[in-house]
Order: structure tokens, then sequence, then C-alpha cells
């Protein structure tokens, strides 16, 4: 039986304006909008707050300790004891890289009596490789990336792991923030020779796309509607995508905000490769290109003219479903193509490719031929064509004109139902000491340079959001919970943060350091704070006391354990198995699915086994198919942004755990290794090494009687099997791994 807890209040006359607002499809814009409301925190300018002075000063570390010790010490409360050395070094290893420590950074760690042994373990940490590949699925989790489109049809972008491995090479690089954010709206404006720039500008098209859609116009709607809630969300930390039908409910955001903030990406066409030069040689190629086609155009046009009919006639059928619109798109040459028609052939070419037969098989004997010799002349012709300065293979967004296709403000969210044309313009509510229009200057012909502007705009330090948004990110990676409980939304439905003083302090350092997201890093894992004790069992008077007035934690008087992520407990695992494969980058890996397992979204295994223990960040990302073991232990949805992932507890986990042959497997190679290269052969060694390389310290006393109990009688449960002795011995101790992986202490950080 279900009992209600909690009782959702909301005053009638709010149920009266719902009510109204879901019937009428939306506010009406013909009307007057309305004002944006009150200022909220979030909303106000960012300022330095000065650093308090607690009582405890040798709890200090830094000024974050200075923030939450005062706030504790008002109610009676204080830090948990330091952790140990062991639980520190397992907790900031993962917590940087994603990885377990190795035996010999433990040795190293546990045994430096320098004052400064932990510092240097966090540089070490920091300057890691593992370091980007961990951090990199966090912001991964944001943009929904994935490499394929989803839908029905989820067909392959087999370009978008170059985005992926931009993200990890920018967080190894401590890439300063504001051009990280600058790079993925506006990277082919601002920065056209820089490959990673324009690799960047993939994050404009992770959007989920339906491939077959027969609505086009809905299709590209429904892509820059999911791109600008996506921006809001990352960038901003707003639910601006609540505005798209009508007003926002809740915040001051009106559907002008929406629209306007729309416009800025209106002119962008996918492409898959890309010319990059810098300006002037773009410059050069664009004029010699415009020579040479002012030469060969007729020619083109010629073979643009047989062909297209030939393609209308020959997909008559497929062409039904179009409006007028999208058909003078798909028929007008790709060269003469404005912004807008690309857009929508983008959608609807893909649609009714033709094989060469059936387009041989409407063409008439007098047509193949002129077709044949045009064809062959254009392939000499090619020979004279301008080299570019370069060629990038990327999923990438480029303008190809300074002319922008038209962005409306529609009437309740409805494509077909505009009310006025909206320019881009800043949400009013971030714009109350400046002007919401901004100016925005071309770079080149070649593009509008409003996303230039918007870039801009975002990572201008007097962006009340920007900074706040971010540093809320890296501290719930760190503990789990943000300062702001929604890291998505920093509007009035989520609570204000209790500690809104070191969170604008955070944000003002955060700037002040260049926007170094690494320096974040350092400043958060060298604090007390973070380096306190997750112990809080109530087995003290003080840790009671404590529970009672502070049961969520909320004030940090210990450090909260953390479940480790899905990618992480994958890895853990591969890595105390000794199978971990460490490179980097490229295309994504196909490790082998569970057997019987659904054929129709499932996929080959990659032809190289090795390719299989790779790091899970680079397991090829399906929409439709998530890795299993990673959606077990809540791998988000790649269709809709992720700000903090559910933490579940049920039973498909330890099941997997428990029963699925691949981690029998990884066991046994765990196994192999702690038996390999023994040079002490008693079961008590093999204790001690599987438990320093599973927990990352040494076995208990108790722990140590029990593993032997269980490593005995599984050997003589095998000796009863007529095993020989070397093989019982790995069995068992490969029952005994298989064990630790299933174990609460190896997935979880304390």
């Amino acid at each position: 039986m279900y009992r209600v807890t909690k009782r959702l209040t909301i005053p009638l006359t709010a149920l009266i304006v719902i009510a109204f607002n879901h019937s009428s499809g939306g506010s009406d814009h013909s009307q007057t909008p309305r004002e944006p409301g009150p200022n909220h925190w979030a909303f106000e300018p960012i300022s330095r707050p000065p650093v308090p002075t607690p009582r405890e000063s040798h709890r200090i570390s830094n000024p974050i300790d200075s923030f939450l010790l005062t706030k504790l010490e008002s109610t009676e409360l204080s830090y948990s004891t330091p952790a140990i050395k062991h639980e520190l070094l397992r907790r900031v290893t993962f917590d940087l890289t994603g990885l377990p420590p190795a035996p010999e950074d433990i040795s190293s760690f546990v045994n430096d009596p320098s004052p400064f042994a932990y510092e240097r373990l966090v540089e070490r940490l920091l300057s890691s490789p593992h370091y980007g590949e961990s951090w990199a699925r966090k912001w991964l989790d944001l943009v929904r990336y994935a490499e394929t489109a989803g839908f029905n049809a989820d067909p392959l972008r087999p370009l978008a792991y170059r985005y992926r491995d931009y993200v990890i090479q920018s967080l190894n690089t401590d890439k300063p923030y504001d051009q990280f954010v600058q790079e993925q709206i506006a990277g082919d404006e601002l920065w056209p020779s820089r490959e990673e720039a324009v690799i960047a500008t993939g994050y404009n098209l992770l959007w989920p796309d339906e491939s077959n859609a027969s609505d086009v116009l809905l299709a590209r709607q429904d892509a820059l509607n999911d791109l600008t809630r996506n921006v809001g969300a990352v960038f901003l930390g707003l639910s601006i995508g609540c505005a798209q039908c009508h007003d926002h409910k809740f915040d001051p955001l009106l559907q002008t905000d929406f629209y306007q903030l729309q416009a800025f990406f209106a002119g962008i066409v996918p492409v898959e490769t890309v010319v990059i030069g810098n300006d002037k040689e773009l410059q050069r190629y664009r004029e010699q290109v415009q020579n040479w086609h002012s030469n060969t155009d007729h020619h083109f046009h010629q073979l643009h003219a047989i062909e297209s009919k030939a393609r209308a006639k020959a997909a008559a059928v497929k062409r039904m479903k179009f409006p007028d619109v999208v058909l003078q798109a798909i028929d007008t040459s790709p060269q003469n193509r404005t912004a807008f028609q690309h857009q929508l052939a983008f959608w609807s070419e893909r649609q009714i490719i033709l094989k060469e037969e059936e387009l041989l098989a409407v063409l008439t004997k007098d047509q193949q031929n002129e077709r044949v010799r045009l064809k062959k002349l254009l392939t000499e012709l090619e020979n004279d064509k301008p080299v570019p300065p370069k060629v990038l293979p990327a999923l990438a967004s480029v303008e190809i004109s300074s002319v922008v296709p038209v962005t409306n403000l529609l009437s309740g969210g409805n494509y077909t139902k505009p009310l006025q044309r909206m320019e881009p313009g800043f949400p009013r509510v971030l714009t109350a000491r400046s002007s919401p229009h901004p100016v925005i200057q071309s770079p080149r012909s070649s593009t509008s340079g409003r996303r230039t502007a918007l870039a801009r705009w975002l990572t201008h330090p007097s962006n009340p959001l920007t900074a706040r948004v971010m540093v809320n990110r890296i501290w719930q990676g760190h503990f789990g919970q943000g300062l702001v409980s929604n890291a998505n939304d920093f509007g009035t439905q989520t609570p204000a943060p209790l500690h809104p003083e070191l969170l604008d302090w955070l944000a003002t350092e955060f700037i002040q350091s260049n926007w170094s997201i690494k320096t974040l890093h350092r400043l958060i894992v060298t604090s007390s704070v973070y380096r306190q004790s997750s112990r809080a069992t109530g087995e003290t008077i003080s840790s009671q006391y404590a529970e009672k007035r502070d049961p969520e934690n909320r004030l940090y008087w210990h450090f909260p354990q953390k479940r480790l992520p899905a990618e992480s407990i994958r890895d853990a695992i591969l890595l105390t198995s000794g199978i971990l494969n460490r490179r980097m980058s490229g295309p994504g890996i196909k490790p082998p699915l569970p057997a019987n397992f659904s054929k129709r979204h499932g996929w080959d295994p990659s032809t190289d086994k090795g390719e299989h223990t790779r790091r899970s960040v680079y397991i090829h990302a399906k929409r439709n198919l998530p890795y299993p073991i990673l959606k077990a232990f809540d791998l988000p949805d790649s269709h809709e942004s992720c700000a903090k992932r559910s933490i579940t507890t049920v039973s498909p986990q330890a099941l997997l755990l428990l029963n699925s042959p691949m981690i029998l497997e990884f066991s046994k190679a765990f196994a192999q290794r702690i038996l390999l290269n023994r040079d002490d052969p008693s079961l008590e060694s093999i204790v001690e090494k599987a438990f320093l390389l599973a927990y990352c310290r040494p076995a208990t006393e108790q722990e140590q009687k029990s593993a032997l109990s269980f490593l005995k009688g599984q050997v003589t449960l095998y000796k009863r099997e007529k095993k020989e002795a070397p093989i019982g011995m790995e069995l068992s101790v490969r029952d005994f791994c298989h064990a630790l992986f299933n174990s609460n202490e190896f997935i979880y950080i304390d």
C-alpha cells in the first residue's frame, strides 16, 4: 500500500492561469509582452564577498573552508576528522581520473612523510591524460553527446567522435573555459584556421534527429528548439525551453527571449568537411573558386538540369510527402542554395537517395550520352579547381552566407503559426544594465557573426550566470551535489543555495584565474572540507549531534560517500584485472554485447579484441542502445541534457555483476594477475595483493581470516570436483576476485 507523504499545494488562481494557457495554446504575443519580474539571486551581478574568519583557523586550508566553517560554527557544528591516507588517495584519484590508484602510487603516497605529499599527488593527477577522459564524460552528459541520431532509424554520425576527443583534449590542456565555450558556439567564425575550434562547433549539431522525418520544416524547427534549450541549460543554467510555447510560468523568461536566442543559430548548416585557413587564405580561395565557377558553372547547370529532372521522376513517390518549398531546395543546385535551402536539403535529400540504375532507367539514350559527356568534362575541369588551404573532415556547423534565414516568434510554439520576425537578442532579465540587442559584425562574407556575438556575451565577466553555473558543476562533480541543487536550472523553482557567498567567491576566483578549470579542481580538492572523513555513523556524541542538526549534510560536516559512475565501475574492473587498454581518442569502439541481445539496434564487435577493453568513454555512443553494463548503472539517456545522474540501487546491478560472463572473464584476468610472478606462494599473499588492488588498502585481520576461510573452502570444493591443483587454485582465486568486484566497497568511494 502506498501512502502520500507530501502534498502539492498550488493556489487556485495559478491553476486557472495554467488551465487557460494550456487550453489556448500559450500566450498571445499580439498583445504587449510582460516585463521580467523582480530580481532573483542568480540574475544579480557576481560580487566578490569578503572571506570570513571562523574560530577554528587550524582547520582552514584555503578560503573555501573559511566560508563553510563559519556556517558550521553558527550551528555549533564542525568538520569531521581528516580522512586516512588510503581513503583520501582512493577518493581523489577516482575523482580526478575516474580510475583507482596503482599499487606503486599507494605505496609512494602512504609512505611519503612530506607535508606536501598530497599537493604533489593532486598535481600529478591533474596532469594525467586520464583526467580529461573522466571529466569529459560529465560534459558529454550535458550536451547529450551521441554518435548516432536517435529516433527509429538511429543512423550513424561517423565523425561525431571528434567532438568527444576535442572535449577530452581541451580539459587535459586546461583550455580556459571562456574559450571552450566560444569555440563550441562560434569556433568557425572566431578561429577558422584552427582545427579544434571548427571541430568544437559539432556541439551545435548534437540534437537527436529523425532522419526520415516526413515534415522537414518541423524537423528543422525541432532541431533549433532543442539546441536553444540546451544552450540555455548548459551555459546559463536556465530552463529557457519552458518559454518555447509561452512566457515562462515561474521565471522572468519571455517567449520572445527563447526565439531571440534561437535566432543566433538560424543560419548554421551541418557539414562533414570544412575548408580551414586564416582570413587571407580563405578569402583568396573563395575568389579563386568563384573565378573557376564562372568558367565551369554552365556545364554544372547542364548536368544538374538533366539529373534533377531524372531524380524528380525516379523518386516521384518519395517526393510526394514534401511541400513545394522543400522540393525547390532539393532541385536547386548545391552551389546556388541559400542557407535555408541547405538546411531543408539536409533533412530531405537523405530520404530520396537513388541508385545509379534507378536514375538511368528514367533517362533517354541521348540524355545518358550527354550525361556521360558532361561528367567526363567536369572531371577534367576538376583538375584546374583551386586547391583549398586545408580540408578538415569533421561533424561541424558553419554558415555559408551573411544572409540568415528568418526566425519567427511562434504562436504556441507551432512553426505553422508565425507571429512576428525576431532578431538575435539576449534574455532581457540578464540585460537590465545593458542592451538586450547585440552589436553584430560579420567577420567575413561567408558568415553572419551572430554566434560570435552570443559567444562573447556568454563569456563576458559581467554575465551573472556562466561562471556560477560552471563552478557549481565542478563542485557537484566532487561532492555529488551542487551548491545549487539543480545544475541546469538556477531559476526560481530551484532552492536558493545555502552557501551563496561561497558560490560567488568561487565564481570570481574562476574568472580571475583566466577561467582555469584545473585551478578550480585544485582549490576544491586541497580544501579541508574535501579531505574530511566520510564516516558519519553516529558512533560519537559529536556525530550524533551533527546527524540531528544536519541529516542531509548540507553544511558539509563530513565528506559524502558516493557510488562510482557507471564508466568508472567498468574501468576500475578492467584496470584492477590488468587488462585496461589505455589508448586514447578515435572512433567509438564496440565491445561484445551480451548473448541473445536484441539484434535490432545491436552491433558487431570491433574486430580488434584489444579495443574491447578500452576506457568506457570511448565505447560507441548509440542513442538507442546504451552499452548494457553502463545502462544498468545509470548511464543517462542521451536524447536529453543530464545535469546530474540518477543513482539507483536495483537488482539488475547486482545480478549483472554476479552472473555476467563478461564480469567472470574479468575476474579470471584479475586472478591471473595476482597469481603471476608471485614471490610469496601463500594464500595470505594472495589476499593482501587482491585487497590492495581492489580496495587500495591492506586487509584487516578479520578480513584476512574470512578471505582465507573462503579460499580454503573453494580449493577443497574444486578438489572434490577432481580439478588439478593449479586449476583449482586459479578457479578459487577467480571466485574470490569475483566476490571483491561484487562488494560495496569496490563501487563506492568513502
